[in-house]
C-alpha cells in the first residue's frame, strides 16, 4: 500500500468513527441486548466493541448499562400494561410512555420491545 492510501485509508477509518451517533451505537446495544438464545440477558460489551472498535472500556460499560436499563424499562412498562389492559394491550399506549424516557430509541427497537414484552407478559399471565 502507497503512502498516499494509507493516509487515504487512516482518515476514512478516522471518519467512520466520529459517524457512529450515540443514537445509533445505543440503538446497536439495545438490539444485542434484547438477543435470545446464548445472548439473552448477557452483557453486550464484547459484541459491542466487535461492532465499534474505538469504544473504551469505560464507554463500553456504560452504554451496556444504558441498553440493560433501556431494555428492562420496556419490559416493566409492557408488563404494567398488560396487567391493566390483558390481551388488548397496545403498541400505542407503549410508545409515548417509553419514549419518554428513551427518545432515542429507534422504531424497529420499540416493536421489538413491545413485542418481547407482550411475550413473557402473555407466558407469565397465562393469556
Amino acid at each position: 500500500m502507497k503512502h498516499g492510501a494509507r493516509k487515504l485509508f487512516s482518515w476514512f477509518k478516522k471518519s467512520k468513527r466520529t459517524e457512529d451517533s450515540k443514537e445509533e451505537i445505543l440503538n446497536s446495544g439495545l438490539n444485542m441486548a434484547m438477543e435470545f438464545g446464548k445472548n439473552w440477558l448477557q452483557p453486550i460489551q464484547e459484541r459491542l466493541s466487535k461492532k465499534y472498535p474505538h469504544l473504551n472500556a469505560e464507554e463500553l460499560e456504560q452504554y451496556n448499562a444504558m441498553c440493560q436499563a433501556a431494555m428492562s424499562f420496556g419490559h416493566e412498562i409492557v408488563y404494567a400494561l398488560a396487567e391493566e389492559h390483558g390481551k388488548e394491550t397496545k403498541y400505542e399506549q407503549f410508545e409515548p410512555i417509553y419514549t419518554q424516557n428513551y427518545s432515542w430509541v429507534n422504531k424497529k427497537n420499540l416493536s421489538r420491545l413491545f413485542s418481547q414484552g407482550m411475550y413473557y407478559a402473555w407466558k407469565d399471565m397465562g393469556f
